[in-house]
């Protein structure tokens, strides 16, 4: 969380369910789907995940302004900027709206539309006008409905959260009918009835005369930690699911008591989760509670080196990224970013910060914008997610 950007409601008021200490990168629900349950167990025992988020506190009130990341032109308060590109090209207000030339969006896009490997473009909405600049809010989108409905699968969802994903073409009027739809799911979301059920079959497993197969007990111990992780996160997992593993009807037991927790304390985070995404008034991609994953579901794996490379300048379709192991005692282990534009020497990125305070685990309030200058000044990549980590650290400290 940045400072000059307002904070989405419900995220930080949460409370805290896991043991304080070094973060390290939440595994995302897609990979727990296909690792099995050697994966689950590293995560159970990893009682901290990656949770690069919310890191500032808000700027006083009356003390916003643009942060430029060079000088750029009198009267861009006026328009209530909170950062502009050096050269004025770009420019971001709050976490969910950044703006842009219509050549430099034009051409962007087209980068991103020869690179197979990258599932979204971007496209032009409403425009703004800049003394003698004009600007238009930058859209990601994804570049056709298949790859929609793959992200969607890959991330674990609901297949039916496919036709809630903004795709290129599609008019002002589908794009409100799909943000509606999605809000409208909100009330009533799949996973309940996914809890529901899952509960009834461990009941009725533990309430059978015969001794439970280990085998049974392992496929509803995996069952309950995935929905654990889509629903709550890797924090809340780690905090509840007793390690080291009981078996027979001692591990049963344990899942039919940690079931309707997991149930109230999802139910009771649904309201939070109906008014944070309520704040966001486009149409955005649904993000996961993870940096890496979301890097990944936006362009892939970059084809020089992958995600986890250092790039001073990363092109249109890379990423940003930042090592912070040991940078601090109760920071972050990690940062992913993804660049969708560029403005000379000054990247844009849409990204996400995981937060194991979240009130939600996939959602479209968790991706936003941020800008980033030159490598090796005090608005590059590094010096702003590194003092966001020292922030992060001092605030997650525990208390005495």
């Amino acid at each position: 969380m940045h400072a000059h950007e307002r904070r989405a409601t419900g995220g930080e008021s949460a409370s805290r369910t896991a043991p304080r200490g070094p973060e390290r990168a939440r595994t995302p629900a897609s990979a727990l789907s296909t690792h099995g349950p050697d994966a689950l167990r590293t995560l159970q025992r990893a009682a901290g995940n990656a949770a690069v988020a919310r890191a500032l506190t808000p700027a006083p009130e009356g003390a916003r302004g643009p942060q430029r990341l060079q000088r750029y032109a009198e009267g861009e308060a006026a328009h209530g900027f909170d950062k502009v590109s050096g050269q004025g090209g770009i420019a971001i207000r709050g976490r969910h709206e950044a703006y842009a030339g219509a050549d430099m969006i034009t051409a962007a896009a087209h980068s991103l539309d020869t690179q197979d490997q990258v599932p979204i473009t971007l496209e032009r909405g409403a425009a703004v006008q800049v003394g003698e600049r004009t600007l238009y809010r930058v859209l990601p989108v994804y570049k056709d409905a298949a790859r929609a409905a793959a992200a969607v699968r890959a991330a674990g969802r609901n297949p039916e959260g496919a036709g809630h994903e903004p795709v290129a073409g599609d008019s002002a009027a589908q794009r409100g009918d799909k943000r509606a739809a999605y809000l409208q799911s909100l009330t009533d979301p799949p996973e309940v009835r996914q809890l529901v059920a899952l509960t009834r079959r461990i009941v009725t497993a533990l309430q059978a005369r015969a001794e439970p197969r280990s085998s049974t007990v392992d496929g509803l111990r995996s069952e309950a930690m995935k929905l654990a992780v889509a629903t709550m996160g890797g924090g809340w997992v780690a905090a509840r699911f007793p390690y080291p593993e009981r078996t027979g009807r001692e591990g049963l037991t344990d899942l039919a008591v940690i079931m309707p927790s997991l149930t109230a304390d999802f139910l009771a985070g649904l309201p939070a989760v109906e008014n944070q995404e309520a704040q966001v008034q486009e149409l955005l991609i649904t993000l996961p509670n993870d940096c890496k994953a979301a890097a990944a579901q936006l362009i892939g794996t970059p084809p020089a080196g992958g995600l986890s490379v250092r790039r001073d300048a990363p092109a249109v379709g890379e990423n940003h990224f930042v090592d912070l192991t040991g940078a601090a005692a109760d920071g972050w282990a990690n940062h992913f970013a993804a660049v969708i534009l560029r403005d000379g020497p000054d990247s844009l990125t849409y990204e996400t910060a995981a937060d194991r305070t979240s009130a939600l685990q996939q959602g479209k309030s968790l991706g936003y914008f941020e800008l980033y200058g030159r490598a090796g000044t005090d608005q590059s990549f590094d010096q702003v997610i590194g003092a966001k980590n020292q922030a992060y650290a001092t605030r997650s400290a525990p208390t005495a």
